[in-house]
């Protein structure tokens, strides 16, 4: 080899000999350069020395075994393509088997990556004994990444293979480990989406299943000019670089594209699979849905949304119905909020009919719920139930999303201000929650509607009324949204008889949080009501606020006087929040003063320089 040449591998033999270096950050680097490695190698020395190596050399830092599970999950092309994919199962299963939890599903995470990638004999001969190892190991550890990978697998072997799969699922169901049967239960509703040809999405892997077979659509398939590393384009070049004998860097690595499975041999016959859900999947979610430890009924639930989807509404109304009402009644408050947390996906997914009958009264106990966390999560999915009751869909399909979009669901806990520590920290604000305004309602028809029905009428707007006097800040503050959020889909009178008065009481709530979300978000009830109905409650609270002597209450009250002077006009604001916006400029605080010059330039965008010069400028001048 010319003298040229070897300087040209030099680089690659110091990445290669690093990964045996003892220090941490060296081996960390040379991992995650493994695909420059690879590409230098060749695909048949990647295969048969390079991974080989890597595995048994490795040490066992989390941190390098991490970015390794990571980088063999993009080593496909590198190691000659789908039809070699199965050589890098053997770290990869090692991987998915070690103690630290990122590991093993980083590990996981890449096993379904390249699971999408192998062929068909190889899917049957190489992955689905990989998954038997992994579930029948001795270890939990293994047997919880086992449960990840079955949905990947099921599809993509032959029917006798699937009923082991599902023998194997039994098992691993009745673990006396809770951590994997907790496992079992986060991906019960992902297995049930494949056997009926779903849609699976799960550790950030997107593959659709379509008549039995399966598409990669990760689209960060990496492929690298071979002559960005190796010699001049028309030389074939070779180096010898050693890793625990003499490898020769040769050849160029060409990625080739997946070869497809037949879907002649791998169907899923729609009778059998639907028997299989109802025989094996429903009465297992039953049986974990009941299970002693929290952590698995809280998978379960999580897993309700997918097998409802499965199963289609006519059957779920039969066999999973009753599973949500259990799952209301739990001694567990996070289970609870869980079932509130999917509510509005549960809904959807059912027949309308039943939705109505049996998911709503279910709805309201979870507002009437002894846990804080629950009646405020549950409050927060009060505006996406009254979509779905008015035949509209959960969310605005318009809406952006963006830092401001609606935030459907508040956070349980929001920052106390009242607490010293949180005046002492500079971050910590009253939590508000802009409002988008649906664009995809027609009032006039929405609040017809609203009025002619009983479950909205008799049950949600009085269930609402029910909550005006919560003891709990954080859920009256997302009652006080769900309000604003309703009122341009019930219409005005709906509005001023069920709404106003829990409004009103509102606007004079202790809470600065629940006073801050109706003041910066009442462009939803002006376009309802108007706000003369409220003028009189309103004004009094924020002048309450602008003197509060916490002064990082008045710092955010600043920011929506510009939003809150357009609601009220000029003339109520020239009468009664001028002088509040003057003597912001003299506060003793800094943070004020500045925002206080801040808003005056605002207002000044909003009403004119002419209105400035004749109010703001000459008493200014007093000041100094």
């Amino acid at each position: 080899m010319s003298m040229e040449a070897q300087e040209a591998y030099y680089p690659i033999a110091v990445l290669i000999e690093e990964l045996r270096n003892d220090d941490v950050q060296l081996r960390l680097n040379s991992i995650r350069q493994l695909k420059t490695i690879a590409l230098t190698l060749g695909p048949e020395k990647t295969r048969s020395q390079l991974i080989p190596f890597i595995t048994d050399t490795v040490c066992d830092e989390d941190e390098i075994l991490f970015a390794l599970a990571e980088q063999l999950g993009t080593l496909v092309p590198y190691v000659g393509g789908p039809e070699h994919a199965a050589s890098l199962l053997p770290p990869l299963e090692g991987l998915a088997a070690v103690e630290e939890v990122s590991v093993r599903d980083k590990a996981v995470e890449s096993m379904r990556k390249i699971a999408t990638l192998h062929t068909t004999e190889a899917m049957e001969f190489h992955f689905y004994p990989v998954v038997h190892h992994l579930a029948v190991g001795d270890w939990f550890t293994s047997r919880t990444s086992a449960c990840a990978l079955l949905s990947t697998v099921y599809p993509r072997v032959r029917a006798a293979l699937r009923q082991e799969l599902l023998e194997i699922l039994k098992k691993l169901a009745t673990d006396e480990t809770p951590m994997v049967k907790r496992a079992v239960a986060g991906r019960l509703g992902e297995l049930a989406l494949v056997m009926v040809g779903g849609e699976a999405n799960r550790s950030g892997n997107k593959t659709s299943i379509q008549n039995g077979s399966m598409r990669n659509d990760f689209g960060d398939t990496e492929t690298k000019d071979p002559k960005a590393v190796a010699s001049p384009a028309d030389e074939q070049q070779s180096a010898t670089v050693s890793l625990s004998g003499d490898v020769s860097i040769t050849d160029e690595c060409t990625a080739t594209p997946a070869s497809l499975p037949s879907s002649n041999d791998l169907t899923l016959d729609p009778i059998v699979e639907r028997n299989n859900l109802l025989t094996v999947i429903v009465p297992m979610l039953s049986d974990l849905i009941l299970d002693d430890q929290e952590s698995v009924r809280l998978m379960a639930v999580e897993s309700l949304v997918g097998i409802v989807q499965a199963l289609g509404p006519a059957e779920s109304a039969v066999d999973v119905v009753e599973l949500i009402q259990n799952t209301v009644s739990d001694m567990s408050w996070r289970v609870r909020c869980m079932v509130a947390e999917r509510f509005i996906d549960l809904f959807v997914s059912l027949d309308p009919a039943v939705a109505r009958s049996r998911l709503v009264p279910i709805f309201l106990e979870l507002l009437r719920d002894e846990e804080a966390e629950v009646r405020a999560l549950t409050a927060g999915k009060i505006r996406s139930l009254a979509r779905c009751l008015l035949g509209l869909p959960p969310t605005d399909p318009n809406a952006v999303n963006t830092s401001t979009q609606l935030q459907e669901n508040p956070p349980t806990t929001v920052p106390d201000i009242e607490s010293t520590d949180a005046l002492q920290s500079g971050t910590n604000l009253p939590a508000t929650y802009k409002l988008l305004m649906d664009s995809d309602i027609n009032m006039e028809k929405t609040s017809a509607i609203a009025a002619a029905d009983d479950t909205i009428v008799s049950g949600l707007l009085p269930a609402i009324k029910a909550r005006t006097n919560d003891s709990n800040s954080h859920v009256r503050s997302a009652m006080a949204n769900a309000i604003l959020g309703l009122a341009p889909l019930i219409g005005t009178a709906l509005t001023i008889e069920h709404l106003l008065p829990v409004l009103l009481v509102y606007l004079k709530d202790d809470s600065p949080e629940v006073r801050f979300n109706l003041i910066s978000n009442l462009e939803h009830m002006n376009n309802v009501i108007g706000l003369d109905q409220v003028s009189n409650s309103l004004l009094p609270s924020v002048i309450q606020l602008a003197e509060d002597p916490k002064w990082r209450v008045r710092l955010v009250l600043i920011e929506y006087i510009p939003s809150l002077a357009e609601q009220l006009g000029l003339e109520v604001f020239n009468t009664q929040l001028t002088g509040i916006c003057l003597r912001w400029l003299v506060d003793e605080v800094c943070a004020i003063r500045e925002a206080a010059v801040e808003n005056i330039i605002r207002l000044g965008s909003k009403f004119g320089t002419e209105w400035i010069n004749e109010t703001f400028v000459p008493k200014v001048r007093e000041f100094f």
